[in-house]
């Protein structure tokens, strides 16, 4: 299975170990991060992805990015593999 650079949910990089979620059996994902997977099963099972979009938006928002920039990280969302 391939290593992804971001999570396949929201968009995070992936460039620690430790901000990768994890498998059931306690193994590093390489597809989601902490933030959206934990044990093999996402935190927010029943998100929407345009519910995702906002939240990560408003994330970077309160992160101090500008409202214009953290629109264009949501921008592509829809074609990461969980929303697929």
């Amino acid at each position: 299975m391939k290593e992804y650079k971001k999570c396949q949910s929201c968009a995070m990089p992936l460039k620690k170990i430790e901000d990768r979620g994890t498998e059931k059996n306690l193994d590093k994902s390489l597809m989601y991060c902490k933030h959206c997977y934990q044990e093999g099963e996402f935190i927010q099972k029943d998100i929407s992805v345009n519910e995702m979009k906002q939240f990560v938006k408003d994330k970077c928002i309160e992160m101090g990015f500008p409202k214009f920039l953290a629109g264009m990280f949501v921008k592509n969302l829809h074609k990461l593999e969980r929303w697929k």
